[in-house]
């Protein structure tokens, strides 16, 4: 993002970049620092300006795209929560599944075991890719797609999942607190996952434990409003006992080992 920041105008200060992607003024300064290493852009006082036709540096490793971090990230913990989450899915259902990669780990967890006459919308290219049984319908959302994060996006997708009907919604977030709910800090996400709750019968959230206690600049949905939290078993007690207390139906997975088929795939057509 500050690479294509940069680049579309010419150059970009520190103060603007920390404001614009909602982070410390020290993390972009450190961020500008690596991508001057890799001869992505021109480090300059207070900030960075365009270096023309940049390429990355001779040996260094190309800059993962959002949705690679993410899918590389609690690997274990999204595939035990999505274990759990696909033991309910019924035969016949239409569900929603997001853009997240936890979503992504439930895809796979449905193709284990596919549901009779199941249908699967989703905003997300990789799920759709994901999915390949006869027995599963899948419907991908019109949208723009918005390429770091891998996901489909904007009036088209919120007005065409706004048409439709679905059993559950399962939906990430970035970060999850009592306090502000389900967050994120991209707007087009937190459109979509609103339009999809008001499409579904149950909302459920996968959200692993890393999320807990962190909050984003937007809010998706208070917590008391999803049916169900699915997190994993790395949750302390404490934190699990303050949103049970407070009547959240947090549910937490079993441990479940990882499989060497969902590492292999992750890099597939469609995630990055």
């Amino acid at each position: 993002m500050i690479v294509d920041r940069v680049r579309r105008d010419g150059g970009a200060s520190i103060a603007d970049l920390a404001r614009e992607l909602d982070v410390s003024s020290i993390t972009i300064h450190r961020d500008l620092e690596l991508l001057s290493q890799e001869g992505l852009l021109e480090r300059v006082h207070g900030g960075a300006r365009a270096i023309e036709h940049a390429s990355p540096a001779p040996g260094a490793a190309p800059i993962a795209t959002a949705w690679e971090q993410r899918v590389q990230q609690a690997g274990a913990a999204k595939d035990a929560i999505a274990a759990h989450a696909a033991a309910q899915v019924a035969d016949g259902e239409t569900v929603f599944l997001d853009a997240s990669s936890t979503a992504l780990a439930l895809a796979r967890q449905l193709m284990r075991a596919p549901r009779n006459e199941l249908t699967v919308v989703t905003n997300s290219p990789a799920v759709a890719y994901e999915i390949a049984g006869e027995s599963i319908h899948v419907v991908v959302t019109p949208g723009e797609l918005d390429q770091h994060m891998r996901l489909l996006a904007g009036r088209w997708t919120v007005e065409f999942i706004a048409t439709l009907n679905f059993a559950v919604a399962f939906v990430s977030a970035a970060g999850v607190t009592l306090e502000h709910g389900l967050t994120t800090a991209r707007r087009p996400v937190a459109d979509v996952i609103t339009a999809a709750r008001a499409s579904a019968g149950r909302v459920v959230g996968l959200l692993d434990s890393s999320k807990f206690g962190r909050a984003s600049l937007l809010s998706i949905m208070p917590v008391e409003e999803a049916d169900a939290i699915i997190t994993d078993a790395g949750l302390p007690d404490d934190v699990a006992r303050s949103y049970r207390d407070a009547g959240i139906p947090l549910e937490v997975a079993a441990r479940e080992p990882r499989r060497a088929e969902s590492a292999g795939a992750a890099a597939g057509p469609g995630t990055g």
